[in-house]
């Protein structure tokens, strides 16, 4: 047992794992120290990729006629782009996961053997899948980093800049920020199994209630599992509105990634060079299937309940009883959501799979236009 993955163990794995990224939240009781040290640190993070970023546009600028370039650049970009951006969304929900982590810590610790078994049932059956992910993204950032190796360029990126590059220590100076920004990069999509945790922890919680009602057997219980319920779903919705606008932003990147680094990979470069971008490419599929895999669940487990109280013995007590268990099954009618109104649908698999088929007609398109010119 000690060797087991559990839900503690990967709460404390992710912590640390993911301080790079700066979005596990500081606790509530952390020290004036610990707050400088963490503000100062995300400046740090946020100057480091933002200079990239530039120094990109300006390359895609300078060589607009370069579509081979653009292509390259393009599906970097769409990396880099990501880290600024989700160390703000998090930051700006800072005190919003400070509750939802102590909520889930908490929960944790209090539950009982029969629920910490469901909940390991859900890690089990998790943790494959996301293990060979932070492999693949660890294996991607190094193939980007030995690219200069296998290549004529310089750099792990071809952004360009508007001095010498070529002198020494600034080549090497140079070298290690874009190490760093790779690094950056792989830190900032693993974030991804972050908002992954949280959901699945959810629907895990929704399993559990089901099985409360199932076995509910007086008035008592059944108004205890009401609330429950009802807390639950506060919670619930406090996870979508935390996680939601990081969902979109992972969409609309993931997008830029797979697409540029499809055309990457079907232009005429040497293996060296398309095997690093259609790793690219593979990150930006499952980087959507991290957060689409979890949400559909939440969606199922949210609306099971609903199953679970029609499925109790409601037909053999009082009216009061029949009463409260009716108010149950049409508030889970509604399922929880991720989604952003006017511009994500409801995430699911079912959106999954029509993402996929719209971003194949993309490539099919690009590549059409591409060939006329």
């Amino acid at each position: 047992m000690e060797g087991k993955v559990t839900l503690d163990k990967v709460i404390a794995f992710l912590r640390v794992y993911l301080t790079f990224a700066c979005c596990w939240p500081l606790p509530p009781n952390a020290t004036k120290l610990q707050r400088l040290v963490r503000s100062a640190f995300q400046c740090f993070c946020l100057t480091n990729s933002i200079v990239l970023a530039i120094a990109a546009v300006w390359t895609l600028y300078k060589h607009s006629d370069n579509v081979l370039l653009v292509m390259k650049l393009g599906c970097q970009l769409s990396a880099i782009v990501q880290v600024p951006l989700q160390l703000i969304l998090f930051t700006m929900q800072n005190k919003r996961l400070q509750f939802i982590i102590l909520e889930m810590e908490s929960y944790y610790q209090r539950a009982q053997e029969y629920e910490k078994e469901i909940i390991q049932q859900y890690v089990d059956k998790c943790k494959l899948f996301y293990g060979i992910i932070l492999c693949w993204l660890a294996m991607t950032g190094i193939s980007v980093i030995m690219t200069p190796l296998f290549s004529s360029q310089s750099f792990p990126s071809e952004a360009e800049y508007p001095f010498d590059v070529q002198l020494q220590p600034l080549k090497t100076i140079i070298y290690a920020h874009h190490i760093l920004i790779a690094y950056q990069c792989v830190i900032q999509v693993s974030t991804n199994t972050f908002p992954a945790l949280l959901l699945w922890f959810v629907a895990a919680r929704f399993d559990i209630l089901s099985v409360r009602f199932r076995t509910t057997t007086n008035i008592n219980e059944l108004i205890k599992y009401t609330r429950e319920h009802s807390l639950l779903l506060r919670y619930a919705r406090e996870v979508t509105r935390a996680i939601r606008y990081v969902a979109l932003l992972c969409v609309t990147f993931s997008t830029g990634a797979v697409i540029f680094g499809y055309l990457t990979f079907m232009s005429r470069q040497p293996w060296s060079v398309k095997w690093t971008f259609l790793m690219i490419a593979f990150c930006g599929f499952v980087e959507l299937y991290m957060y689409a895999w979890p949400a559909d669940n939440v969606m199922s487990m949210s609306t099971n309940i609903a199953s679970a109280v029609y499925e109790s013995l409601w037909y053999s007590d009082d009216l009061i009883m029949r009463k409260v268990l009716v108010h149950i099954i049409l508030r889970s009618q509604h399922p929880v959501t991720v989604s952003v109104p006017c511009a994500l649908p409801n995430l699911s698999m079912n959106y999954y799979a029509s993402y996929i088929s719209t971003v194949f007609s993309y490539m099919a398109f690009v590549r059409i236009m591409m060939g006329q010119e």
